[in-house]
């Protein structure tokens, strides 16, 4: 496992597992609207129809998976950051557009603390829970 940097402290295993899991759902709901308007473009250029028919459904399922989006960009932010950039972050999430960038720059900050606490991330920006480590290992006390 990568050892963490020495200037930051190592956060609490379990707050680092409840990173990895918001992580996951943020990566989820990241490729979920991006899974539907990709889906959207291309069923809408097969059946021939202009690319503004039809957008009821697509921008409603975009406000409901921006507001679970916000819920848990504001989980990993309060986890994270604290509560200010929580509450911004969280609300910032919502909005169509801005909401995919907000989730991207929550997935990036999640990977950064991981990263930071030694635990490895995966491709897509996701941890193990059980490459967490309890304790952290201190190479000094190795030779007791």
């Amino acid at each position: 496992m990568p050892e963490p940097e020495d200037d930051a402290p190592r956060r609490p295993a379990d707050q680092l597992r409840r990173i990895a899991r918001y992580q996951r759902w943020v990566v989820a709901l990241i490729l979920a609207q991006l899974a539907l308007w990709v889906g959207y473009v291309l069923l809408t250029l097969f059946r021939g129809d202009s690319v503004g028919a039809g957008l009821g459904f697509p921008v409603t399922l975009t406000f409901i998976l921006g507001g679970a989006g916000g819920i848990y960009t504001f989980l990993l932010y309060w986890t994270v950051r604290g509560p200010f950039a929580a509450v911004v972050m969280g609300l910032g999430a919502v909005p169509p557009c801005l909401g995919l960038l907000v989730l991207v720059a929550a997935n990036a900050a999640a990977t950064a603390v991981l990263k930071a606490n030694g635990v490895p991330v995966l491709m897509f920006g996701g941890a193990i829970e059980s490459d967490i480590d309890d304790e952290p290992d201190d190479e000094d006390d190795a030779d007791w």
